[in-house]
């Protein structure tokens, strides 16, 4: 089992959310049904997946995260999620998978995928309030 850590950034409205280790779905799953029945919900989240290994995670979890996801997120409806992934890995090659999906899915956040941490800090931060990153 990986690891989810989560940092709240609450004067951004938004969530860090660093994923590590060989992750499972219900790793994933376990960790939105907590944050959207407990978390201190923002409109923004940054997940850092390139410490992660997903190789667990299968096209039908990718699917299924998307239904779900549907259906929980309509509290950050008009939010948005970026994903930061190593090019040319599984972690990036499920993550395009998922962006799709959510599409699909008309999940009512928008969601883009990204290689670096500050091009995905420039798309969810647009003028000069860009949060400072936790250090690791």
């Amino acid at each position: 089992m990986g690891s989810i850590e989560t940092t709240y950034d609450l004067p951004n409205d938004l969530t860090i959310i660093k994923a590590t280790g060989r992750m499972v779905a219900d790793d994933i799953f376990s960790w939105s049904a907590d944050y959207y029945t407990n978390g201190e919900i923002t409109t923004l989240h940054l997940w850092d997946i390139t410490e992660a290994d997903l190789s667990q995670i299968t096209p039908e979890h990718i699917i299924e995260d998307s239904r779900r996801t549907a259906r929980m997120t309509q509290v950050r409806r008009g939010g948005m999620t970026a994903v930061v992934a190593s090019m040319n890995t599984l972690e990036f090659g499920l993550s395009r998978m998922s962006e799709a999906l959510h599409e699909i899915e008309l999940v009512p956040i928008e969601y883009r995928l990204f290689t670096s941490m500050n091009e995905a800090m420039e798309w969810l931060f647009i003028g000069d309030n860009t949060p400072h990153l936790p250090d690791d």
